[in-house]
């Protein structure tokens, strides 16, 4: 009995260790995560993320309405790429420019910079990358 709760006892810190060095992303209502590291994630508004390189692949979609009578118009990307080092148990948040009309989307997906800040403060501006631009850096990393 002694024995098992000394097990059972080890292994709650063991994993309480092992919550408390993951750090966690979340996303603007518009971006949707669709993997991690090739595993694919659903319908997650944040998602936790261990030690070491990412590679999170995302998406934009979101409705446009000219005026009372549009039924609206909806811009999507292609999956976009964001390669991420986690080096501890930081809270980042993806967030997006403002973004008032379809054209501005498309704008947008031209060029997806977006804001990553990590723990409510630190913020940087990063590219998302394309898939053909992801392609390329890795085949010039080797």
């Amino acid at each position: 009995m002694k024995t098992k709760l000394t097990l059972a006892i080890a292994m709650g810190l063991l994993l309480s260790s092992f919550t408390a060095q993951s750090a966690s992303i979340t996303f603007h209502d518009d971006l949707d995560v669709d993997s991690v590291n090739g595993v694919i994630v659903e319908f997650q508004r944040e998602v936790d993320l261990g030690q070491g390189l990412h590679l999170l692949e995302i998406s934009y979609s979101d409705l446009f309405q000219d005026n009372a009578d549009d039924s609206g118009y909806w811009v999507k990307s292609e999956p976009l790429y964001l390669r991420l080092d986690v080096q501890g148990s930081e809270t980042y948040h993806l967030d997006i420019p403002e973004l008032y009309s379809a054209d501005d989307a498309k704008d947008f997906l031209q060029n997806p910079i977006i804001s990553l800040t990590t723990d409510g403060n630190n913020y940087k501006d990063i590219t998302l990358l394309s898939q053909s631009q992801l392609f390329t850096l890795l085949l010039h990393e080797k």
